[in-house]
């Protein structure tokens, strides 16, 4: 399994773009999956320049198996030994989130121009995947970060409430949330250096407004949730 460098190097070897090359050099999801989509092209490009009468002399060239690129599960979480127990099935869903937006966009590049509604289908399912995966990688990121864990699910209890008592609920926490996520970002300005002797209390002060928020979200899909079932 080629990691991402290894793709970009035969990217250009294989008379890819230089400055399509250079302009996804980071090994973001998105440019791991573009340089595969790009190398994927590339391949069939070369079959077709081919003539048909070298292949016909040439068995070796109709007996080798094709190549499928298929990107690597990415390590931007780090290793799951790094994370406490409570978060190994966050880590475990970021893994499998991963690979099934490597099936879907093998799906998608395979799709043919024409069948425009199945390819936004899949686009679809891709985008809904990746609010996942990223709501995941949050998780892991924080507690890699400051070694606090976020919540993860949530923990109140919206059965007994009408379906208006309900958006009224959703929009009140739309509202608090908002008001939160401001005043997050006011106080990570003024965090200060960590070598101040106010910046743990500071840091424990973000961390517990962040963890609210993170409540605060969790309540509001719970809600959106019950809402359309």
């Amino acid at each position: 399994m080629k990691t991402h460098a290894e793709n970009l190097k035969l990217y250009i070897t294989s008379g890819g773009d230089p400055k399509l090359a250079k302009l996804h050099k980071t090994a973001t999801i998105q440019n791991r999956s573009r340089i595969v989509y790009l190398l994927s092209k590339l391949e069939k490009n070369n079959k077709a320049a081919v003539p048909e009468e070298i292949i016909k002399q040439d068995p070796k060239i109709i007996k080798e198996d094709p190549v499928f690129f298929k990107p690597e599960i990415p390590k931007l979480a780090g290793l799951i030994t790094q994370y406490p127990a409570e978060l190994h099935p966050v880590y475990q869903e970021l893994e499998s989130l991963w690979s099934k937006f490597c099936e879907l966009k093998l799906e998608l590049n395979a799709t043919h121009p024409e069948h425009e509604k199945k390819a936004f289908g899949i686009q679809t399912k891709i985008f809904q995947l990746f609010e996942k995966f990223d709501k995941n990688k949050k998780i892991l990121d924080h507690y890699r970060d400051y070694k606090h864990i976020l919540p993860i699910e949530s923990k109140r209890n919206f059965d007994k409430m009408t379906q208006l008592q309900l958006d009224q609920e959703r929009r009140n926490i739309a509202s608090l949330i908002c008001r939160r996520q401001q005043t997050i970002k006011k106080l990570e300005e003024l965090l200060p250096a960590e070598n101040d002797p106010a910046y743990i209390r500071r840091l424990s002060s973000l961390n517990h407004k962040k963890e609210q928020l993170q409540e605060l979200i969790l309540d509001q899909e719970k809600i959106i949730q019950l809402l359309h079932s």
